[in-house]
């Protein structure tokens, strides 16, 4: 395995399911940003169209004004929009981490006693902060009542 592979295998848990997460993160983020945009273009167009009504010339000083109003939100909306996305990467990794993390490690619980003898069982643990931590618990529970059961029944 290349090194490049294990680097995106430790980032990524689920990698179908993180970057669907953050795939619909940003798709939801574009939109936002889109419309926000619109609705920029359409009252720049509108000062324009009053400018035009009351007769101004295309270099009177409202229109420059204007001009360099709309540039400079231009170079912000960009700079907010690269910084939108890095947040929603960064995010979204953390959250789908926070997800995908705790089933992986229930995942590896089962396939790890189908593969075993019951002697083998450790409780799954999942991180500080992961979603689902009643899963770990009640997987715990569970085995723990079984593994007593068999143990009674083989006396």
């Amino acid at each position: 395995m290349s090194n490049q592979n294990r680097k995106t295998k430790s980032i990524l848990i689920n990698p179908k399911f993180q970057w669907t997460i953050i795939g619909y993160t940003a798709g939801l983020a574009t939109l936002i940003l889109v419309t926000i945009l619109t609705a920029f273009e359409f009252g720049i167009h509108a000062l324009i169209q009053k400018g035009n009504d009351a007769g101004l010339q295309i270099d009177h000083f409202y229109f420059q004004m204007i001009r360099s109003f709309d540039a400079s939100f231009q170079h912000i909306f960009i700079y907010l929009s690269l910084m939108v996305a890095m947040t929603l990467l960064v995010g979204g990794l953390i959250v789908s981490h926070k997800i995908a993390g705790p089933i992986r490690r229930l995942q590896n619980a089962f396939l790890d006693m189908q593969k075993e003898n019951d002697s083998s069982f450790q409780e799954v643990s999942f991180r500080k902060g992961d979603f689902f931590p009643e899963l770990a618990e009640s997987y715990n529970e569970v085995f723990k009542k079984n593994h007593s059961k068999d143990k009674t029944n083989n006396l």
